[in-house]
Order: C-alpha cells, then sequence, then structure tokens
C-alpha cells in the first residue's frame, strides 16, 4: 500500500521561516568582515561622506554592499523606492562552490580576465567589471567589485581587500 504524505500549512510555513534564518545567518558570518572603519582606512573619503548604505543578506549568495559619499536629496527618493542610496560602491559575494571546475565557469565569463599571481587558490580580475573573482582553497569563490568615483586604482584596492577577506575567514 502506498502511504501518502501531508504538509500542513503551519508545517511549510516553519519551513519557509527556518530557510529565511539560515540564510540570514549565512550572510551574517560575513557582515563582520568590513566596518566603515575599514572602509575609511582602504578609500579616500571626502569632507562630509559617510557611510550610507551597509547591509549583508542572502540574495542568490551572500552579498554584502557598501555604499558611501555625501548624502543628497536623491537618496531619500532612492530609498523611498526600495532603492539603494547613490555613491561610492564596495559588493563582496560569497559563493559557496563544489569544485575548482566552478571557477573556470566563472573565469569563461570574463572576456577580459587578467590573472592575479599569489592570491587565494586562483583570482582574475576583469577591468570591464571592476571586480576580482577568486577561489579559496576551500572552494568558496569571492567577487569583489569596486565602484569608487574617488582617485584610486580598482584593481589595486580590490586585491587589497581581497587579501583582508582572506585573513578573516
Amino acid at each position: 500500500m502506498m502511504e501518502t504524505r501531508h504538509t500542513s500549512v503551519p508545517g511549510v510555513i516553519m519551513g519557509s521561516v527556518l530557510l529565511f534564518f539560515c540564510q540570514q545567518a549565512l550572510a551574517g558570518e560575513y557582515s563582520d568582515i568590513i566596518d566603515e572603519e575599514y572602509l575609511r582606512s582602504q578609500f579616500t573619503y571626502a569632507a562630509g561622506d559617510k557611510l550610507k548604505y551597509s547591509q549583508c543578506k542572502k540574495k542568490t549568495y551572500p552579498t554584502c554592499t557598501y555604499i558611501w559619499g555625501a548624502e543628497s536629496k536623491q537618496d531619500a527618493a532612492r530609498t523611498k523606492y526600495g532603492l539603494t542610496p547613490g555613491g561610492n560602491k564596495l559588493q563582496v559575494i560569497y559563493a559557496p562552490a563544489k569544485s575548482k571546475k566552478d571557477f573556470e565557469r566563472v573565469l569563461a565569463t570574463y572576456k577580459d580576465a587578467e590573472k592575479i599571481d599569489g592570491l587565494a587558490a586562483e583570482a582574475a580580475w576583469s577591468n570591464k567589471r571592476k571586480q576580482l573573482s577568486m577561489i579559496t582553497d576551500k572552494n568558496l569563490i569571492i567577487h569583489i567589485n569596486v565602484e569608487d568615483k574617488g582617485p584610486s586604482d580598482a584593481r589595486e584596492k580590490a586585491t587589497i581587500i581581497a587579501h583582508d577577506i582572506l585573513k578573516k575567514l
């Protein structure tokens, strides 16, 4: 005789709640890696600039976004519609991989990949994307995207940040 299983509505709700909190916990484990003090040490803040947005949350993968700059009237309008404020931006994505082959697929999407030696198990820079991608020995793929309107070398900044992240993992 075939057994039928019925899922109760409270069971589905509880499962959804647990999934949400597990996703937030995954994102949260990366939230202490970068703070405003660290950003100020790495990037040039103009007079009146401040950290306007800092959030680590689970999208497809744990994603930490930091936006800084001077407050503007457009920021209020953007946040009213659920958008992030404008300004300089650092975004770090932490994507668990099954194997090094997953990183090969990442590199295949970069038309301008430049290998970076001596960083993680493997790393590459895309000038077009202003993004550094690397894979650790534990198969964690990390993407570091830098959008700095100030005078900086995005590749150099991303490389320094990558080294600092690796030290904290």
